[in-house]
């Protein structure tokens, strides 16, 4: 798959089938796997239906770990650089976990991008409860780097977001650890982007006009679902769809289930083409 110059830095990103565009952003706050387990997970079975596009954001998976460039807008630009770069004008654009953001964003400054929203076991950023969890999240990675190093403090990240990989996926395990090393400065610097986001997008999303599809596990303890409810309660016309018993990450942990759900909202969507 493709690795190219996007934006200022080396982006890896991977294209699957024809028709209508389909782009999905991947979670994280960077290091990670990136854009593999969407990948894997949904390329065979959207890339029949859809133009389906997936990549790396900065600072994750095998792309580059650039020195900046990683506030909410620049993050913004780095995809409509790459659809620029795919010659597509429009496409329906998925947001799961850390990707909603970015989705949002995209769609408040240019709605004339999105046919449809689709925004996973996300959150605007605004709930203060779920920015203190943020904060205290990058603390940790601060104060670990301080006390034990930086590969104390990645060994430690990773441990604490898959517990008993390091026994259970020895193999998972070292090649996270590798990613996240060389991601580091990067990874801190998403943090922070991410706790500037504030309340730029709740604010603004009364005002989307799009049609938009919230799913959201009721188990999930990451991203709680209330942060799910206050979404659909501000987007005007949105549908919600609660998965019981399901915890964070339903791209990969509830894959056929969503899959359907993005499937059949997508059908039904009123999109002028």
């Amino acid at each position: 798959m493709p690795e190219e110059t996007i934006n200022g830095y080396r982006m890896y990103y991977e294209v699957h089938g024809q028709g209508q565009p389909l782009v999905m952003i991947h979670g994280g706050l960077g290091g990670g796997e990136g854009c593999a387990s969407m990948s894997e997970c949904h390329a065979q079975a959207l890339g029949s239906k859809y133009k389906l596009i997936l990549y790396d954001r900065r600072a994750a998976g095998r792309s580059e770990t650039p020195e900046s460039g990683y506030s909410m807008a620049n993050q913004v630009q780095d995809l409509r650089s790459l659809l620029r770069r795919l010659d597509v004008t429009r496409a329906h654009v998925l947001g799961s976990s850390g990707g909603g953001p970015i989705a949002l964003t995209l769609a408040l400054n240019y709605p004339q991008m999105v046919d449809t929203l689709l925004l996973i076991n996300t959150m605007s950023y605004a709930s203060g409860p779920e920015r203190a969890a943020r904060q205290q999240e990058m603390d940790a990675f601060v104060a670990n780097e301080a006390e034990y190093g930086r590969e104390g403090s990645v060994e430690r990240g990773i441990e604490a977001r898959n517990p008993g990989i390091r026994e259970s996926e020895p193999d998972r395990f070292q090649r996270l650890k590798a990613i996240n090393m060389e991601k580091f400065p990067g990874m801190l610097a998403s943090f922070r982007a991410y706790l500037d986001i504030g309340g730029t997008i709740e604010s603004r999303l009364s005002s989307l006009d799009l049609p938009t599809l919230i799913a959201h596990g009721d188990a999930d303890t990451t991203i709680p679902v209330s942060c799910a409810h206050t979404l659909y309660e501000m987007i005007s016309g949105a549908q919600l769809e609660i998965i019981p018993g399901a915890v964070h990450g339903i791209m990969t942990n509830e894959a056929d289930r969503l899959r359907d759900l993005i499937v059949n909202f997508i059908e039904k969507a009123p999109v002028a083409r």
